[in-house]
């Protein structure tokens, strides 16, 4: 009844505005929920978690105007964002925490999209990339999308390397590459759906103290450029041919990372070490797969990231690869890479292990 009062007192311009906020809050609401429900149960609602920025944007926008309107719908629209208020550090980071003990350990994940083997970068050679990874100099290094050409091995300097080579010549290839021993090199197989080698892992003695090292590479969305220049509103395409294909190709890729992280998660929760785990999701900050890996591990870009977390060059806003750790651990100096040698960027950060 009150809701109805209040209605009442709203002219008609103010009622059609009240209207459209409520559905917004609603789909802000959903975009909650949506990383707890698994999309091999209800996939539509995995949407909503890939909208959470704009549509926390638009219903702050909707506070601003109740607010100057000194209207009571303000308070809908206050008690829902201070609900999603904890999800901001997910994708925007604030909290620059530089560290530079000397027994931190340098982590990179880098996706190198086969090492540009098909020239979708045309003035790039996989040369170049291996040349920037070797200068970064990172202790332990994770890959994805690794191309292997007649068993050559990538030109990268490490002392010790795992790469799933039992793999498919078809398929890319992962690697953890590091400076300390690897004692133990295995992977994850889940044979559903022609789902293979999505998770490999490494147990790595670092100072007489052992960890384990996964690295991920989850169903990717299967995006070409079509799809990209439809998302950045420069393709010839018609909005429902657009919106219909990447729909289609989404609902596929949800379906597949919520079957792959059910698989990794339970392994993770056997390991006899603590685990970082590095890697590709292919999934934003709200969303099943994101939830399902974390945990209880910590992001590291949440505590020592700055600036807007995008990974992925393409996809305006889209933070897709990261680096998280048990609690025992601590991070500092995230960094992004904004070399442009992939179609994702590399992204490090030191870890310290010394409360283990």
């Amino acid at each position: 009844m009150q809701v109805k009062n209040d209605m009442k007192k709203l002219n008609i311009i103010n009622k059609i505005i009240f209207l459209i906020n409520s559905i917004s809050l609603l789909a802000l609401l959903l975009s909650y929920i949506s990383q707890y429900l698994n999309p091999n149960i209800f996939w539509p609602i995995s949407f909503f978690g890939l909208l959470f920025p704009i549509l926390f944007i638009i219903n702050f926008l909707f506070l601003i105007y109740w607010f100057s309107q000194l209207k009571k719908q303000l308070w809908a629209n206050i008690i829902i964002l201070l609900i999603g208020i904890q999800y901001i550090d997910r994708y925007i980071g604030v909290r620059p925490n530089q560290n530079k003990l000397e027994n931190n350990i340098k982590f990179m994940t880098y996706n190198v999209r086969l090492f540009n083997a098909y020239k979708w970068l045309p003035k790039i050679e996989k040369k170049d990339i291996y040349k920037f990874i070797n200068n970064e100099k990172a202790d332990i290094l994770c890959i994805q999308e690794i191309h292997i050409h007649n068993d050559t091995l990538p030109d990268i300097n490490y002392d010790y390397v795992h790469i799933n080579m039992k793999a498919n010549q078809s398929q890319s290839k992962l690697a953890i590459y590091s400076n300390y021993p690897q004692i133990n090199k295995s992977s994850i197989n889940i044979k559903e759906n022609n789902i293979n080698n999505n998770c490999i892992y490494s147990d790595i003695v670092i100072n007489n103290d052992t960890i384990r090292v996964y690295n991920i590479h989850l169903a990717s969305n299967w995006f070409n450029n079509k799809d990209y220049s439809f998302i950045n509103r420069s393709s010839q395409s018609s909005i429902k041919e657009g919106v219909l294909g990447i729909i289609h190709k989404m609902k596929k890729s949800y379906k597949l990372r919520g079957k792959q992280v059910n698989y990794i998660k339970k392994h993770m929760e056997k390991s006899p070490y603590p685990i970082i785990i590095c890697g590709d999701f292919n999934d934003t900050p709200v969303s099943y797969a994101y939830y399902k890996i974390k945990g209880n591990l910590i992001d590291s870009f949440t505590r020592s990231g700055v600036g807007i977390g995008k990974t992925h060059t393409k996809i305006p806003g889209s933070r897709i690869d990261y680096i998280m750790h048990d609690k025992i651990f601590s991070s500092s100096n995230y960094e992004k890479k904004e070399k442009i040698l992939s179609d994702h960027y590399a992204i490090i950060c030191d870890i310290n292990i010394n409360k283990y």
